[in-house]
C-alpha cells in the first residue's frame, strides 16, 4: 500500500501527550518561579527576625547600658510586690553613738527638788536615760570684716600700713571653706547654682549671684589642676587601666567622656572623638599594661599599633552577645549559644569561689581548664550561621585578651569598675544636661576626677577642696591625689 494512514487513536493519543507535555513544561515553569519566591520569603523572614531580636535587645544581650531599659522595662516576676522596709533575714543597722570628744555640749534633765512631796533630793551618778541629738546651728555662717590700720612712727616720722594675710585678701569676699561647699554641692551633689543660691540664701542668709558662683568652681578648677595633672602623668605607667566612654552634650554639641580608672585613682576626660586619638593622647607609646574594655575598635586598633600594650576584654559584654544570639531564629544559633553560656557560668563560678580553692596554684589551673573548655566550643562547635561565626571569628582573633585574667593575677573578668565609675557622670549628665564652653568640660573633667579617687579611697573631698584651694590662694605645694 503506497499510502498509509495513521490509527485515529494514534494520532488521539500522541496530541495528548504533546498536551500533557506542554501542560508539565507550563507547571515545571511555575513549580520553580514559586521555589524561587518561596526561598526569597524564606530569607527576607530570617532578615526579618533577626532585625527583630535586634530591636529587642537590652543590658541582658547587648552592650546597651541598663538605663536604656527604663524606656520598656522587663516584667517583674515573683509571687507579689516587695515589702517595704527591712527584708526578711536581713541584719538590723544601729548607728554606733557619739564619741565623747564629738559631743559638744551636755544637758542635764534633773529635779532640783522632789515632784511630789518638793522635798530635797539626791541626784544618782548615773543618768536614767540618755538622747545624743545631733542638730544644725541656726546660721552656720562667720562673717569676718578684715580691716588693715595704718599707724605713724613718732621716731622717723614714717606710715607703715600691715597687710592683710594673703589668704584673706587673695580668696575675697568668700572663704575657702564656703568655696569647697559650693563645690561640692556643684560637683558631688549635681545641684544647680539656682538651687545652691537658694540653699544659702535660706539657710545662711547669704546673698549671691548665680555668676559668682560660676565664678567660685572656675576658681576650684583652677586650684585642682596640680592634681588632675598628676593623675594624667600617671596613667602611663599602670599596669591595667579600666576604661570606658559615653556620651557627653557641650552646648548642643556631641561630646565624648572618657573615665580611666587605675588601680590607686581614676581620671576623666572629655574629647570630640571616640577613636584611638585619645589613647595615643593619654596612654602614649610606651604604655605596657593591660587595657581592661569593652569590645569597642577604638582598643582593638590600639592593642594593633602598641605591641607593648596587652587587653582584657569585658566577661560582661561577652555573656550579653551570647544570649543574644539565643534570641536569634535559627536553632543552631541557639543550640551554640546555650554550650557557651553553660561554660561561661562554670567560669564565672570558679572566679566567685576563688576562697574555696586549696591554694592560689590550684586555683588557676581550674581557671585555665575552664578557659580552654570555653575557648575550644567557641572555635570548634560553631555552627555555619553567620553570627555563630562572627562569634567564632572573634575567639579565633582575640581569645587570649578573652582568656588573660586567668592567667595573669590581679585582672579582672569584667570591666565593672570603670562602669560604675562612670555612674557619676550619667547621673550629672541627666541633671545638668551637660555643659557650654571649654571652661565647663575643664570643671568636670577635675571635679568628676577628684570626687571618684576621694571615694576610690576614703579621703575626704570636701577637706581635699579646701586644702587645693588653700593651695592656690597661698601658692604653696598642692595636696596629692595618690595615696602616700
Amino acid at each position: 500500500m503506497d499510502d498509509v494512514t495513521d490509527c485515529p487513536i494514534c494520532a488521539e493519543l500522541r496530541q495528548l501527550v504533546a498536551e500533557l507535555q506542554k501542560h508539565a513544561a507550563v507547571m515545571e515553569n511555575k513549580v520553580s518561579m514559586a521555589f524561587e519566591k518561596l526561598t526569597k520569603a524564606e530569607t527576607r523572614i530570617r532578615q526579618l527576625q533577626e532585625t527583630l531580636a535586634g530591636a529587642k535587645t537590652d543590658s541582658t544581650n547587648s552592650s546597651k547600658p541598663p538605663s536604656s531599659d527604663i524606656v520598656k522595662p522587663p516584667k517583674k516576676t515573683g509571687s507579689g510586690p516587695r515589702q517595704r522596709g527591712a527584708q526578711p533575714g536581713h541584719a538590723p543597722q544601729q548607728r554606733a553613738a557619739f564619741r565623747p570628744d564629738q559631743i559638744n555640749q551636755v544637758q542635764q534633765h534633773a529635779y532640783q527638788s522632789c515632784p511630789q512631796c518638793g522635798g530635797a533630793v539626791e541626784q544618782l551618778a548615773t543618768p536614767a536615760e540618755v538622747i545624743q541629738q545631733a542638730e544644725l546651728v541656726e546660721r552656720p555662717l562667720l562673717i569676718t570684716e578684715h580691716q588693715s590700720y595704718t599707724c605713724r612712727c613718732q621716731a622717723c616720722q614714717q606710715n607703715f600700713t600691715h597687710a592683710i594675710p594673703p589668704t584673706i585678701a587673695t580668696a575675697g569676699t568668700f572663704g575657702p571653706r564656703l568655696m569647697a561647699h559650693v563645690a561640692y554641692l556643684k560637683g558631688a551633689c549635681h545641684t544647680s547654682f539656682r538651687t545652691i543660691q537658694q540653699w544659702l540664701q535660706e539657710t545662711c542668709g547669704l546673698q549671691i549671684s548665680t555668676g559668682t558662683l560660676a565664678k567660685i568652681c572656675q576658681r576650684m578648677a583652677r586650684s585642682l589642676q596640680p592634681a588632675y595633672d598628676e593623675l594624667r602623668r600617671q596613667i602611663p605607667a599602670q599596669t591595667k587601666v579600666h576604661i570606658d566612654e559615653t556620651g557627653h552634650r557641650d552646648n548642643g554639641d556631641w561630646y565624648w567622656a572618657w573615665v580611666f580608672r587605675a588601680p590607686s585613682f581614676t581620671l576623666f576626660h572629655i574629647d570630640r572623638t571616640r577613636s584611638t586619638v585619645v589613647l595615643d593622647y593619654l596612654l602614649g607609646d610606651q604604655f605596657r599594661g593591660t587595657l581592661q574594655a569593652d569590645f569597642y575598635g577604638a582598643y582593638r586598633r590600639y592593642l594593633a599599633t602598641h605591641p607593648l600594650a596587652d587587653a582584657q576584654f569585658c566577661h560582661a559584654h561577652l555573656v550579653r552577645d551570647v544570649k543574644f544570639l539565643a534570641t536569634l531564629p535559627d536553632e543552631a544559633d541557639r543550640q551554640f549559644a546555650t554550650k557557651l553560656l553553660a561554660e561561661l557560668r562554670e567560669l564565672f563560678r570558679l572566679w566567685h569561689a576563688r576562697a574555696e580553692a586549696a591554694d592560689e596554684k590550684t586555683f588557676r589551673q581550674e581557671l585555665i581548664a575552664q578557659g580552654k573548655k570555653l575557648e575550644a566550643v567557641a572555635l570548634e562547635q560553631a555552627p555555619s550561621t553567620k553570627a555563630s561565626r562572627t562569634l567564632a571569628r572573634r575567639f579565633r582573633k582575640y581569645g587570649d585578651q578573652y582568656l588573660r585574667f586567668t592567667r595573669v593575677e590581679g585582672l579582672d573578668p569584667t570591666n565593672n569598675a570603670a562602669e560604675q565609675a562612670i555612674r557619676q557622670l550619667v547621673i550629672d549628665r541627666h541633671v545638668t544636661q551637660g555643659t557650654r564652653s571649654q571652661r565647663g568640660r575643664t570643671w568636670c573633667e577635675r571635679i568628676w576626677s577628684v570626687i571618684a579617687t576621694c571615694r576610690q579611697h576614703g579621703q575626704n573631698l570636701l577637706s581635699f577642696l579646701e586644702k587645693s584651694l588653700l593651695a592656690n590662694l597661698t601658692d604653696t605645694p598642692p595636696p596629692t591625689l595618690l595615696p602616700t
